[in-house]
């Protein structure tokens, strides 16, 4: 099945027995039914039943827990292997990618019952890494549209972004969510663009749109309210821990601080 985030077509391959909109639904609205032979930025293919070699050298890059559980970033020879764990279960998801990300061969446990998250949130790890050499960016912020501008709100967990939005949808005429966990940026070069993605956290908003960036804040808590305006090293530092990103790889990192760059300068933040 072929879709379509960002504008970014890429392809999910799953055994013949299962159903894509089971498996994956927040990814419906993203469906792309376009002509065979478009480029793909990445192809996730999940039929292999193992992929592991336990003789090959590997690398321990990153360890941290996510929405689906632990996840365990490892250099081969080749690329990266992903590992992928729900806390409550004991089997392991694992998946292999080239450097560039753009061919994966995943072996998933399909009886884990949290195979759904665990599933996309692999198919997110590879399109956070597989967009930055295209001016791209998957960050973690809440993003509304307001004026036919969106905007998005950043900071740590419980500093308050979805408090944010919604104090927004309810107070301000024309306002609307776009997505409550993941937007996804993309610089051009008259305009950089936020697009609603098939991961919104424990939100429900699964839009495919896309509307010019307005602004962006980020968000700390405090006994009272005020607004601090950033110049453009100030921006790019407070975006930067948001971004998804496997730092160990100088040509992502490098693709990634050049569209950070770019924002910085140009936006409002």
């Amino acid at each position: 099945m072929k879709y379509k985030v960002a504008d970014f077509i890429f392809e999910i391959i799953i055994p013949t027995h299962l159903k894509y909109d089971a498996l994956l639904p927040s990814f419906t609205p993203f469906i792309y039914n376009g002509y065979e032979g478009e480029e793909r930025l990445f192809c996730f293919d999940a039929t292999y039943d193992c992929i592991t070699n336990e003789s090959e050298e590997k690398k321990l890059l990153d360890e941290s827990i996510n929405e689906s559980g632990i996840v365990k970033v490892w250099a081969i020879e080749e690329g990266y292997l992903i590992e992928s764990k729900h806390e409550s279960t004991t089997g392991v998801h694992v998946m292999v990618a080239d450097k560039e990300f753009r061919m994966i061969q995943a072996s998933i446990i399909w009886q884990d019952k949290h195979v759904e998250q665990i599933l996309s949130s692999m198919i997110r790890i590879v399109f956070s890494q597989a967009i930055l050499p295209h001016k791209g960016i998957n960050i973690h912020a809440s993003a509304i549209s307001c004026d036919k501008r969106a905007f998005l709100f950043m900071g740590k967990s419980g500093t308050g972004k979805s408090t944010h939005a919604a104090l927004w949808l309810r107070y301000i005429e024309h306002t609307e969510l776009i997505n409550d966990d993941n937007p996804a940026i993309r610089v051009f070069e008259e305009k950089t663009y936020i697009y609603g993605t098939p991961w919104s956290g424990k939100t429900r908003c699964y839009k495919n749109i896309s509307l010019p960036l307005g602004g962006i804040a980020r968000l700390k808590q405090a006994p009272y309210n005020q607004y601090d305006p950033l110049d453009a090293m100030g921006a790019f530092i407070a975006m930067t821990p948001g971004c998804a990103i496997i730092k160990q790889d100088r040509k992502l990192y490098n693709s990634l601080c050049d569209t950070l760059t770019i924002i910085a300068e140009r936006e409002h933040i």
